[in-house]
């Protein structure tokens, strides 16, 4: 007998339990009108009849709506322009009309998406895209290591978005985190059910769901070391990595792949150093020609003096490239108001105003 109050159903429903539909899946097991409660393999079933091109489409369209509207109805048709009805006849494979509409509305999404998200283009940005298409492309496993306030967690972001989003998973891993808690991650962006679902059987739907299509993106990786034991957290993304082909990109803060290479478990994590075919080690200091391509995000023309100060800002110890992109913002919004280019003089007072944060008057 199916239990319909875990899947989305068209139940007519009896005096005790609440009529199942498309708007309103699961009533009286507590779950939203607003949330999406197609199981990701219900939604792979149902897009096989498209063309491979629509079916691209779709998948992004999957991830996007789980990653970055956060899995609700509401959203998605606010952000794509179509009603949920039609949106799950599309996903369950229940519509059998035309596409081409719908598929350049997903087109469109893609687009402002990624205007919402630009990236500039740096020797660093430029690495580590590369890094995760060799990901991608050989479903390797790969490390992005470096200081805070180097671009790793937006480039990947960014990266992630771009590429499909139905492929590509995308997780910040809590401080402390648990084999299950990691789990749970993966499934919630995934668009697989974890409430009250034992251990084992979650991780049975994820070893299901992954394949050698699929990349998992984690940051913060070092949250999965621990101090001692086991690493059960990160054995999990061993095992998908080894037992369902897909790629995985751990994101680290350099201090914490020090302490997998040299630290008190160096060599129980020989394992994964070996498994590891792409390191992308971003170096302390910031280059003169990330800063040049930060400035002129900002500038088109800018000056031999603004480049030089935002040079030495971005070296600076309180600085770093993520502060001097906050720097730039604020120095150009000055700039606009007074209606004219952005100078160095700009950003001077930029740096000022936020180093007099913790400036207090004199009486």
């Amino acid at each position: 007998m199916s239990n319909t109050r875990n899947h989305s159903s068209h139940t007519t429903g009896d005096d005790r339990h609440a009529a199942h539909g498309v708007d309103n899946p699961a009533p009286e097991a507590g779950m939203s009108r607003d949330v999406i409660n197609i199981g990701l393999h219900i939604f792979r079933a149902g897009i096989r009849r498209y063309t491979d091109e629509e079916q691209e489409l779709l998948e992004w369209l999957w991830g996007y709506t789980f990653d970055v509207l956060g899995n609700s109805k509401i959203e998605l048709e606010r952000a794509l322009g179509y009603d949920w009805p039609f949106v799950y006849g599309v996903w369950t494979g229940a519509y059998d009309g035309e596409m081409g509409a719908f598929c350049d509305a997903i087109r469109e999404l893609r687009k402002r998406a990624e205007i919402k998200m630009p990236l500039v283009r740096t020797v660093v940005t430029e690495r580590i895209i590369t890094a995760l298409d060799y990901a991608r492309d050989w479903g390797a496993m790969i490390t992005i290591t470096g200081p805070t306030g180097r671009g790793k967690t937006y480039a990947a972001q960014y990266w992630a978005r771009m590429n499909n989003h139905g492929r590509t998973r995308f997780v910040r891993v809590p401080c402390g985190c648990t084999r299950r808690q990691l789990a749970t991650e993966l499934a919630q962006k995934s668009g697989i059910g974890s409430a009250g679902v034992k251990k084992e059987i979650l991780e049975r739907r994820l070893f299901s769901a992954f394949t050698s299509r699929n990349v998992i993106i984690v940051d913060e990786a070092g949250f999965l070391l621990p101090r001692s034991g086991r690493a059960d957290a990160i054995e999990l993304l061993r095992d998908l990595h080894d037992k369902c082909g897909c790629a995985i990109a751990l994101i680290f803060t350099d201090v914490y792949l020090k302490e997998m290479n040299n630290g008190s478990m160096s060599d129980y994590f020989e394992q994964f150093r070996g498994r590891i075919k792409f390191p992308v080690n971003i170096p302390e200091r910031i280059l003169r020609s990330e800063v040049e391509a930060a400035v002129q995000a900002f500038a088109k023309e800018p000056s031999k003096a603004l480049i030089e100060y935002a040079y030495v800002t971005a070296n600076a110890r309180d600085g770093k490239l993520r502060t001097l992109f906050e720097d730039l913002r604020r120095a150009k919004d000055f700039a606009a108001q007074q209606d004219r280019p952005l100078a160095v003089g700009d950003l001077r007072a930029a740096v000022e105003w936020r180093k007099s944060g913790g400036v207090w008057p004199e009486e």
